[in-house]
């Protein structure tokens, strides 16, 4: 992110004036989305802003100066939203571009694009006259945990430490499903003001993220009843038993990865930082913990089971449930 960029979650009502343009730059819908509601609400309230909105792969040149040039009688001001401002083409990008030259004090524009090409003048224009908000996705589960604060502190609520622990385990790395994930919580916590590992277990327990990281941590913990709890949820939930195969090889593959570098004398916090990245970073932990549970030659003979069940369930007639029990219950005994 630039210098002259503001992260979008950042940005809040006291950010808002009318007659000042913005673009939204990224690929992230929840955080442009979240910023038109801002833009929205806000000039609603201070200026009876009416809302319009057009798409850059559909408006045309002489269409979109009409939409810049001309205001209702009926409203006193306009917010302007361009989605998918990327696939302007040059008369349209030429025509949004000459706006700045004389934009309105009455007028706020929107203009949310994947990307730009400041080579060209046109969007070199836009940007300098525009405040830019970045709508980047997460890429690290603190910027989850940031937004999460940001969220709780809004709903006029606080959430446990443990509790923040297993919603950033259960969630996946994205805005839109933790955001919808924290609505359930919410309403499941009622009018507490706390928000409990019991309420986050019994909301997001269930929930595709939250099943994996149950199995993760049972067979971690070489505890054969979670395990199969686990496994059938899955096939409750529909997944695919290849799916769920393909899970055991991933545990054990970086089980027995973590296992050759602590051999090699490698600290857990080197293990984690540098050398896990095919693990969500909030999982990197619980991997390293679970890996002196399992020796290295007991590893080879798991690694046979696995190869011996892949054929199994590739030849013959049994159910998925009794070879996937069976397997489970070999390799905890390995």
């Amino acid at each position: 992110m630039n210098e002259s960029e503001l992260f979008a979650l950042d940005f809040n009502a006291s950010q808002v004036r009318l007659g000042a343009s913005y673009l939204l730059l990224g690929t992230d819908n929840y955080l442009a989305d979240r910023v038109i509601d801002v833009l929205r609400s806000t000039l609603r309230k201070k200026a009876a802003a009416d809302t319009l909105i057009v798409y850059g792969n559909e408006v045309k040149s002489s269409e979109l100066s009409e939409h810049l040039d001309t205001f209702s009688i009926f409203s006193e001001a306009k917010l302007i939203v361009i989605r998918n401002a990327e696939s302007m083409d040059k008369k349209v990008l030429e025509a949004l571009s000459a706006y700045f030259e004389s934009p309105s004090e009455i007028q706020s524009l929107a203009i949310v694009a994947e990307k730009t090409d400041m080579r060209l003048k046109t969007w070199k224009t836009i940007s300098t006259s525009s405040l830019v908000l970045n709508c980047d996705p997460p890429r690290y589960g603190a910027a989850i945990k940031n937004w999460l604060q940001k969220s709780l502190g809004q709903m006029g609520k606080t959430m446990l430490p443990k509790a923040q622990d297993e919603f950033m385990n259960r969630i996946e790395l994205d805005y839109y499903h933790a955001a919808n994930e924290l609505t359930k919580l919410d309403i499941l916590s009622g009018t507490a003001r706390v928000i409990t590992e019991a309420d986050v277990m019994k909301s997001l327990g269930t929930t595709r993220a939250g099943t994996l990281i149950d199995l993760y941590r049972a067979l971690g913990r070489r505890q054969l009843k979670p395990c199969l709890e686990a496994i059938y949820r899955m096939f409750y939930a529909d997944w695919e038993p290849l799916q769920i195969f393909f899970q055991f090889n991933k545990f054990f593959t970086t089980i027995w990865k973590i296992n050759l570098l602590r051999q090699k004398h490698i600290s857990p916090q080197e293990i984690m930082s540098k050398h896990l990245h095919e693990v969500f970073a909030n999982h990197r932990k619980d991997f390293v913990e679970f890996a002196p549970n399992y020796s290295l030659g007991s590893l080879e003979k798991i690694f046979y089971i696995l190869l011996e069940t892949d054929s199994q369930y590739k030849l013959s007639a049994a159910e998925s449930s009794v070879l996937f029990t069976n397997c489970l219950i070999r390799i905890l005994q390995a």
